[in-house]
């Protein structure tokens, strides 16, 4: 069987395998428990449910509520906020690499100047003074 939710995160409706107890959404990538979401529409067939969710114009007329607004956080405002809340140094540094990386699996000199400029050049020479980070190429740092 099958569903269509609306996805938490984004928004955006969604067709679910309702068999299955979670899946991210294609989109956003937040997760979703299938047993908590509201499953607007169910049918056996998944075709069909795919025709119904984008024959619609406006979710208004087919979702009893209003799709949820998509976050406007700006992950790098974020990841000075929560730079600011870490009082151990060391733990500092290492959540600055963690972030920055991101799925790249490195930053740039400038992507750490642009969020913390005062702080930039100390930030990257304690980084790679205590093994957090390396520099394979100028400008460009790894974590370890």
């Amino acid at each position: 069987m099958y569903g269509i939710i609306l996805c938490s995160g984004c928004g955006s409706p969604r067709v679910i395998d309702l068999s299955s107890a979670r899946s991210k959404c294609p989109r956003c990538a937040k997760a979703a428990d299938h047993h908590r979401a509201k499953v607007h529409m169910r049918s056996p067939d998944q075709g069909e449910l795919r025709d119904a969710m984008w024959s619609l114009h406006s979710p208004k007329g087919f979702f009893d509520e209003e799709p949820p607004a998509p976050k406007e956080t700006d992950p790098r405002q974020a990841l000075v906020r929560r730079l600011e809340s870490i009082s151990d140094p060391e733990e500092r540094l290492a959540h600055a690499a963690r972030v920055l990386s991101g799925e790249k699996g490195h930053f740039l000199r400038e992507e750490l100047e642009e969020l913390l400029p005062e702080e930039a050049e100390a930030m990257l020479k304690a980084m790679v003074e205590q093994g957090i980070v390396y520099e394979p190429r100028p400008g460009r740092y790894q974590r370890i």
